[in-house]
């Protein structure tokens, strides 16, 4: 038996697309008014609201851009990601337009709700104009639904949640504890081809990582961490005088992806802003591991690409301080999806392009730290590109000048080096634009706070690189790895050292073997700057203080994850070529095995799972212990706490 395939609906016929988009909008509306005349249904209103609000608008523009025939995961990206960006600018719009009408409040429900279903409308129209004879639905088998191991992935992310449920209010980590070993034994059972399919490792991806989200953002019945209370407060401002004001001083208030994102979500699904940051902002971040997972495989194979993805989930950065980090958990999906458009060389450059310019500036209005970093990564990759393409379009020239004529069939041939140079994924055009709009934006938003910040560390690290160079007391990252740690954390730096000594070989293999491989160039201009920028915690004075050496060590992990891998295999290769055996396809299959059980000892590591079970619950990299220990107090605060503090 077969449904149609709902991550795909931008395929389905025109009249039954516009029914279900409909039908949700006039749900959506039907839950508002029974809870204003109250009558309200627990969860309908959230769920109903979460469906409308993360995958409806960006659905219909999908349509509207005629893509077509993509795969779930790439549909799914681009149809949040899109919805997100459109939540954000319908926002900024109506906050800067409305009080000119009068209208003093347009962050609260009434303006938001008649705004987005107008423009939703509007949307359906141009969908139905521009894509109404293009029918070519994809199905889903419900026996592949309702196999085992379907069953089995989609019923981990509940035993996270009863978990947290659990030490919360009984102080129990057993189920916990078990949720570890379950994560623990499906990289092993990934790795040793046994019970999941490869079918299956997308949705095996998502099951990991929201699991090992909820597992930390669920703990405790408020928000916790650090930037995230700061967060919380410029949102909460917003919600409660249903407008945003732009001119408060401070980076983070220049952040659309907290001051307006944050309260559309809050108030269209009637959920405080509490369990917005725990529950759907994790959520939206838990596709960043199936975005990077569609980008290994698309330049790797299945279980490199879900070999590297697990290295990126397991590391204790990714459950922790991401998620005090509300505005990086959106701005990395944007990152990732303009990674996933860079190396996709199949769609029409034209809508690419569209595509290209949303996600670049919703970067920018998300986080202002990865909106920077990638905006000097995108010019020094650019940079790096045109020299590549220069050196070998010449080298194409003299081969045809010392090969062919210069005449054929009787008329002259146009002079090889009047030949225009033009990378085809990385346009200067784009370049230009976003620099343009990111300057603008942070220095005319927030009192220039951002713009400002930036500029004083640019200034401390210039006038610091020759006289603290390598010193550890300036350079964070090279403080972390001198530092003295307790056995087990020791042993945890040990087995990141590897990890990092993995990737270094990965890219060495990659720059002498270029050909051997299907990265694609852009990729690996970001992959190279990535590296450097890894040196650079751990070497350039006051590189990392500013944003942390863990979140860089997190971000670069994004670009470089594959490499762990690869290098991993390139060292066994050679290993085997020093003791005389023949490599084959079969050591590929046993260096990944033996990769696996690696990774597995690496989550447990990070997790904090070995330090609950020796007891050593302090020192650093501990912070995954709030989940586990109901003694370890990392900005976490309690009933009492709370109470106190009112």
């Amino acid at each position: 038996m077969q449904i149609s395939n709902p991550l795909q609906m931008n395929d389905w016929e025109i009249e039954k697309f516009l029914k279900v988009v409909l039908a949700i909008q006039l749900a959506m509306w039907g839950v508002i008014v029974l809870d204003t005349i109250g009558l309200q249904i627990p969860i309908l209103r959230q769920f109903i609201g979460f469906i409308y609000l993360t995958f409806i608008p960006g659905i219909v523009i999908l349509r509207i851009l005629k893509l077509h025939k993509l795969s779930n995961i790439e549909t799914l990206l681009y149809t949040v990601g899109l919805s997100i960006a459109t939540l954000m600018f319908t926002g900024l719009l109506i906050n800067i337009l409305y009080p000119l009408f009068g209208i003093s409040g347009p962050i609260s429900i009434t303006p938001l709700i008649i705004t987005i279903s107008v423009i939703l409308l509007i949307l359906c129209v141009l969908c139905y104009v521009r894509d109404k004879n293009f029918s070519e639905p994809s199905f889903i088998e419900i026996k592949n639904i309702l196999s085992p191991p379907a069953l089995f992935l989609c019923l981990i992310p509940f035993l996270s949640m009863f978990g947290t449920y659990l030490m919360n209010f009984s102080r129990n980590n057993i189920l916990l504890m078990s949720l570890i070993i379950i994560l623990a034994l499906i990289v092993l059972l990934i790795g040793f081809d046994k019970f999941i399919s490869k079918i299956l490792y997308p949705l095996t991806v998502f099951a990991v990582s929201i699991s090992l989200l909820y597992f930390t953002s669920l703990i405790s019945m408020y928000i916790w961490g650090c930037d995230i209370y700061y967060e919380f407060y410029l949102a909460n401002l917003v919600t409660m005088n249903s407008i945003w004001d732009s001119t408060i001083p401070t980076s983070t208030n220049a952040m659309l992806s907290i001051v307006i994102l944050a309260p559309i979500f809050s108030n269209i699904c009637s959920m405080s802003l509490t369990w917005v940051f725990k529950i759907i902002y994790p959520l939206l971040y838990s596709l960043v591991p199936l975005g990077l997972y569609q980008v290994f495989q698309k330049q790797t194979n299945d279980k490199i690409a879900f070999l590297s993805v697990f290295y990126f989930m397991a590391t204790f950065s990714f459950y922790t301080e991401m998620l005090a980090l509300a505005r990086q958990q959106i701005a990395e999906l944007f990152f990732v999806l303009l990674i996933l458009l860079m190396i996709t060389k199949k769609m029409d450059r034209m809508k690419r392009s569209v595509l290209f310019i949303i996600f670049g500036i919703s970067l920018t209005v998300s986080y202002y730290g990865l909106s920077y970093i990638y905006m000097f990564s995108l010019i020094i990759a650019w940079l790096l590109l045109i020299l590549s393409e220069n050196t070998e379009i010449q080298r194409l020239r003299n081969n045809l000048y010392s090969k062919f004529s210069r005449y054929k069939n009787g008329k002259p041939v146009r002079n090889p080096n009047s030949l225009k140079i033009e990378n085809k994924t990385i346009s200067s055009t784009f370049v230009l634009l976003l620099i343009s709009f990111t300057l603008t934006w942070y220095m005319y938003i927030s009192a220039s706070s951002t713009f400002d910040t930036i500029v004083h560390i640019g200034d401390h690290i210039a006038n610091s690189i020759f006289t603290d160079f390598l010193n550890p007391e300036a350079t964070q990252g090279l403080n972390i790895l001198v530092s003295k740690q307790l056995p087990m954390h020791e042993i945890t730096k040990i087995l990141h050292i590897i990890t990092q000594f993995f990737v270094v070989i990965g890219i060495l293999s990659l720059l002498l073997k270029r050909k051997d491989m299907k990265f694609e160039k852009e990729y690996i201009a970001f992959s190279l700057i990535g590296l450097v920028m890894l040196f650079a915690c751990v070497a350039i004075p006051y590189f990392s203080i500013q944003l942390q050496t863990s979140r860089f060590y997190h971000l670069t992990q994004i670009l470089l994850a594959p490499f762990c891998i690869i290098g991993c295999i390139e060292v066994f290769k050679a290993l085997t070529k020093i003791v005389g055996i023949p490599w084959t396809n079969k050591n590929v299959e046993v260096t990944l095995r033996v990769m696996s059980v690696f990774l597995a000892i690496f989550l447990l590591f990070n997790t904090g799972f070995i330090y609950e079970i020796t007891g050593e619950t302090t020192g650093t990299g501990s912070a995954s212990l709030i989940a586990l220990d109901a003694d370890f107090d990392y900005f976490c605060f309690n009933e009492q706490e709370v109470l106190g503090a009112k």
